[in-house]
């Protein structure tokens, strides 16, 4: 939140605000019953994360977006062609639960990150939505992952997306 002392860009693509998207696609965890599990008295959520082969580290769907292009690059990435159009109608659709600087290790005193993250939550299991984004996830990258994963404090995120996916908990009264 203040000066980092690295001057210039760094690994960012332009001087001044780096602007990224991070959808948050969220579901509740159910059991072999269908349903809802529970931590204490706090329904459980779980949380679509990918991860990219040099990474130790999983993080939410997004990324920097090109110019003019609503849906970012790693996004595209992890859904088919033919899912991005309805996966736009769903951005939209979704909630607003942060816009604005995030503290990322790629940050310089002249180049930062703001994002907006937008959560889409799937409430019900047979959601044709869900169902739909579910038969749409492939990964052109062999060694990239993509998996759903149970919201919890101690999930391995990258940097800024553990806050991230804490307000979208708090968002839903669920476990964190």
């Amino acid at each position: 939140m203040g000066r980092t002392g690295l001057r210039g860009r760094g690994s960012l693509s332009c001087f001044g605000p780096n602007h990224t998207l991070q959808p948050v696609i969220t579901r509740w965890r159910r059991n072999q019953d269908g349903a809802i599990c529970r931590k204490s008295i706090k329904k459980m959520l779980e949380v679509l994360v990918v991860k990219h082969p040099v990474s130790e580290s999983w993080a939410l769907p997004g990324g920097s977006r090109e110019l003019g292009e609503i849906l970012p690059r790693k996004l595209k990435q992890v859904l088919r062609r033919e899912f991005w159009s309805p996966f736009q109608n769903l951005l939209i659709q979704g909630t607003e639960v942060y816009k604005g600087y995030v503290d990322d290790p790629r940050n310089t005193d002249n180049a930062w990150i703001e994002t907006v993250a937008i959560s889409i939550h799937f409430p019900d299991q047979s959601d044709m939505d869900l169902k739909r984004l579910n038969s749409h996830l492939h990964t052109c990258d062999p060694g990239m992952s993509v998996q759903w994963q149970v919201v919890d404090k101690r999930i391995p995120l990258y940097a800024n997306h553990k806050t991230i996916l804490q307000k979208v908990a708090a968002l839903f009264g669920a476990f964190y």
